[in-house]
């Protein structure tokens, strides 16, 4: 019985280095961090900073209207047959950073925040830098926009959602994305090359990354990573990808860690039984 009080106490210790050390170190050394994001309450899928939002009761064929009357200098819209203005690399050089193609951004972008990023782009990403400028639309022609995005939005998980939402800016090369803006504008225009998003799960942990999606200058200001607006469903989705991608083998490896301590236990179990047949005439 000795032995096995033991082996609880060193499994407790083990249990508590293995899952305490790592949250305790983080608390401890990134003590900023999480006070940021309980001082801005992160994430916030209301976005709540940037007010209310009127009435998004919209009338999809006017919006491709007011699309193809204000939007199209700059954006694509392929879904419906609307192609950009501009190759990749002109767009790029005029721009800073290629334009998106709108056709899935109502499926993975806050209704709310969308509606101010039309009305103020600079005020809802928090990037000054940002070349969309205010369009000078009112709420009906933004509903009106809104409306017709959402019309033609498909959901896109994994792979099309990480190439929709960060692909202009940032790479994946451990599946074979790459930023669509060349990396020499983009060190122009952002002051650095944003990082390769392969193993950013495993550097950064899920816990901060959600956060500074939703709100990147509250954990790191001056940073050049705009707000995205990303739904609380798409972050999710987003998370689950990068997880997979980071650490590919993950659950193969869990299942033989189970194994394995399924092995060791039953021998455990037998090694104690032979010990207590071995002594049990000397005691």
């Amino acid at each position: 019985m000795k032995e096995l009080k033991i082996l609880l106490v060193l499994a407790v210790i083990v249990g508590v280095t293995y899952w305490g050390i790592e949250p305790l170190a983080h608390s401890i050394m990134h003590k900023h961090i999480e006070e940021a994001i309980h001082k801005h309450n992160l994430p916030d899928y209301e976005f709540s900073d940037l007010g209310g939002t009127p009435p998004l009761d919209g009338d999809a064929s006017k919006g491709k209207e007011a699309f193809q009357m204000f939007c199209t200098s700059c954006h694509g819209l392929k879904a419906d047959g609307i192609n950009p203005p501009m190759d990749a690399k002109t767009a790029a050089m005029s721009f800073g950073v290629v334009p998106p193609d709108l056709s899935n951004v109502a499926s993975y972008t806050d209704e709310k925040f969308l509606y101010h990023f039309i009305k103020d782009p600079a005020k809802a990403s928090e990037f000054k830098k940002i070349s969309m400028p205010p369009l000078g639309l009112n709420d009906e022609q933004i509903a009106d926009i809104i409306a017709y995005l959402k019309s033609k939005a498909k959901k896109v998980e994994g792979k099309e959602l990480i190439k929709d939402a960060c692909g202009r800016c940032h790479s994946v090369k451990y599946q074979k994305i790459y930023a669509e803006t060349p990396p020499d504008v983009l060190k122009k225009y952002l002051g650095k090359v944003p990082p390769d998003l392969s193993i950013i799960m495993k550097a950064k942990g899920e816990h901060y990354l959600v956060a500074f999606i939703n709100k990147p200058q509250a954990l790191l200001p001056g940073t050049s990573m705009p707000r995205v607006g990303l739904t609380k469903e798409a972050t999710e989705d987003l998370m689950k990808y990068l997880d997979e991608i980071s650490d590919p083998h993950k659950e193969q490896r869990q299942k033989v860690g189970i194994i394995v301590l399924v092995y060791m236990l039953v021998m455990v179990g037998l090694t104690y039984a032979w010990k207590k047949k071995i002594w049990k005439n000397i005691h």
